[in-house]
């Protein structure tokens, strides 16, 4: 044997020997199989999604003011204990009724909703609700500068 094949042979046994250090690997398949678990669970749970609020059509900006009789238009004031009609207070289920009645006599009416500062929004919400659920389809926001 030539002196060249004595030397491959000895490294080819060094490496042999030698413990070679331990690759580090990181599996992955686990982690790629729960990121897609959890993607179908959110398209699966968005599709129960429920769309709450008050939905509502807003006229055109060039939408000029519109005459009414009196009579059709209720004046609705939030307060932080009930509904204030005509001067008196009412609760959720007789404002309801009058709502209601209203409706039946005047079809087209509308109800003005005049809010305080000091009052709570959720009781708008409220009056907004309340006039939903007794079918009436026209209402009018405005800014009670006067206080309550």
């Amino acid at each position: 044997m030539n002196d060249n094949a004595i030397i491959y042979k000895i490294l080819r046994r060094r490496e042999v020997r030698r413990p070679r250090p331990e690759e580090r690997s990181f599996d992955s398949t686990s982690i790629a199989d729960m990121s897609f678990l959890l993607l179908i669970f959110f398209i699966v749970t968005g599709s129960f999604v429920i769309r709450q609020g008050i939905f509502m059509t807003l006229p055109a900006k060039n939408a000029g003011s519109v005459k009414m009789d009196a009579a059709k238009i209720v004046e609705v004031r939030p307060e932080n204990n009930g509904f204030l009609v005509d001067n008196a207070v009412l609760d959720r289920k007789n404002f309801k009724a009058l709502i209601m009645k209203h409706r039946r006599a005047y079809p087209d009416g509308v109800m003005v909703v005049r809010m305080g500062d000091s009052v709570k929004y959720h009781r708008l919400v409220d009056t907004l609700s309340v006039a939903r659920e007794s079918g009436l389809q026209r209402f009018s926001l405005k800014e009670d500068k006067g206080g309550k």
